[in-house]
């Protein structure tokens, strides 16, 4: 009996120890395992069986929400930075401006709110994506009209007929930047669109100058002629006129053919043309002004040359007649040529090497000494020099050279004696000043004594006294 009954506790043990075996824990449930309590052996009454208590399950709290991480907020800055690479803040202000202002409250919140930080740092790259495609496409279109309007700009100037070789290779970097575009490769595109602009630009630029200079030159030689024209060119030059003005139609038809260097060539010689027909029709305007003035003054050269003069001393100098013909066929008068305009500046400078200061200082000194008889030579040889110096094209100078002459002959013909007069004693009407001038042989006009008077003023102290006998000079009148 009392064996069967020690079995029978043993059998209940064995079950009660098995039916409390816990299962595997799981990540979502964390509950500590159960433990059985010792199995107690107690007397048994045969009748009742002894009672076996349950297993108690302890409840676990739920762990603390972490706080977000440096990497979580890393993620949300990288997508703010993936915007602003394709300039989100400029195509989509609103969304990256919500983007910014999210993202810093996430950062405040991340440690005291994290689950708060979060759901904003979602937003934050959410909105941040797409602003990005935006800018994507935003940066696409507007890469896209840069490219028509910089193509139109050169469309606009024709530099596809001016300059075709250089408008091809533009057109072929800009189908390399549409394909980068189209690709939708950033860093390459960005690079190429660069490319586009700096060629597109400096052809624009260089193509818009040329065509400029040569409006320049079209201009400069249209004015040039239209002076020259005012200035009766066809009298003057008529032939450096006419081929000036085939030249600039010539240069001009270039031009339209859209040749620009060759427009340029042609263009450059009418303005050159132009611009010597109006220096010639004025450097012969001077000419004939100057020729007018030397004939002039060879005249009165040649007048002068035919008086006997006295000197200082009472010596009488006589009369050698001249002629300037010698002088002009040795050196003629020589026409303006048009290859002189180009050398015009320095002959200016050869003209100023010519006239030493020493030479008119040693002129000053003669002049104060010089007898009368060296005036007509000295005046001769101004007018020598005039000659050469318009030969030369220096028409200022010449016509100082003549001035010079004339004013040494005015000199030489005050002291010319026209003819010699005996004064003579009458018991009436006795010689005097005012009646030798009143003779029809001498003056025929009393009022001009004082010229026979002025002339013979060193024997003549006293206009009032003249004696018999005394031989007067009577000076022509000019």
């Amino acid at each position: 009996m009392n064996k069967k009954l020690l079995f029978a506790l043993l059998f209940v043990a064995l079950f009660v120890v098995i039916s409390c075996k816990s299962t595997p824990e799981t990540e979502e449930d964390l509950v500590e395992e159960a433990v059985p309590e010792e199995v107690v052996e107690e007397t048994v009454v045969e009748s009742e069986p002894e009672p076996v208590e349950e297993t108690v399950v302890e409840e676990v709290e739920e762990p603390a929400v972490e706080a977000v991480s440096e990497e979580e907020l890393a993620l949300a800055r990288q997508a703010l930075e993936r915007a602003e690479m394709v300039d989100g803040s400029r195509f989509a202000p609103a969304l990256m401006r919500e983007a910014y202002a999210e993202m810093r409250k996430a950062e405040s919140l991340a440690e005291s709110d994290p689950e708060a930080a979060r759901e904003l740092l979602a937003s934050v790259v959410e909105k941040s994506n797409a602003a990005f495609e935006a800018g994507r496409q935003g940066l696409k279109d507007e890469a896209y009209a840069s490219l028509d309007k910089w193509e139109a700009n050169l469309k606009s100037i024709d530099a596809d007929k001016f300059s075709p070789e250089a408008y091809a290779e533009v057109m072929e970097q800009f189908a390399v930047t549409r394909a980068a575009i189209e690709a939708e490769e950033l860093t390459k595109a960005r690079n190429e669109l660069y490319t586009s602009r700096i060629k597109s630009t400096n052809l624009y630029n260089i193509l818009n100058e040329n065509i400029r200079w040569v409006r320049i030159l079209e201009r400069d030689t249209n004015n040039y002629l239209a002076e020259a024209e005012d200035q009766e060119a066809y009298l003057w030059a008529d032939e450096e006129f006419n081929k000036a003005s085939y030249l600039l139609s010539d240069g001009m038809l270039k031009f339209r053919q859209y040749d620009l260097e060759e427009s340029e060539a042609i263009l450059k010689e009418a303005k050159f043309r132009a611009r010597n027909t109006l220096y010639l029709v004025r450097e012969r305007k001077k000419q004939a002004a100057t020729d007018a003035r030397l004939m002039q003054v060879q005249m009165e050269l040649e007048e002068a040359s035919t008086l006997t003069v006295q000197e200082e001393d009472g010596s009488i100098v006589e009369a050698s007649p001249w002629s300037g013909a010698d002088y002009l066929n040795a050196n003629p008068l020589l026409d303006a040529k048009g290859e002189e305009y180009v050398k015009e500046d320095s002959e200016l400078e050869a003209y100023d090497l010519t006239t030493p200061i020493e030479e008119e200082e040693e002129e000053e000194e003669v002049e104060g000494a010089m007898v009368i008889g060296r005036l007509l030579d000295k005046a001769k040889e101004l007018w020598q020099m005039a000659i050469d110096e318009r030969n030369a094209g220096n028409h200022e100078r010449s016509a100082e050279l003549l001035t010079q002459a004339e004013a040494y002959i005015r000199t030489y013909k005050a002291n010319a004696v026209g003819k010699t007069y005996v004064v003579k004693y009458r018991a009436i009407d006795t010689d005097c000043l005012w009646r030798i001038a009143e003779f029809e042989e001498i003056y025929a006009d009393p009022f001009l004594w004082p010229k026979i008077w002025q002339r013979n003023q060193k024997d003549i102290p006293n206009p009032d006294l003249i004696y018999p006998g005394q031989v007067l000079i009577i000076p022509p009148v000019e």
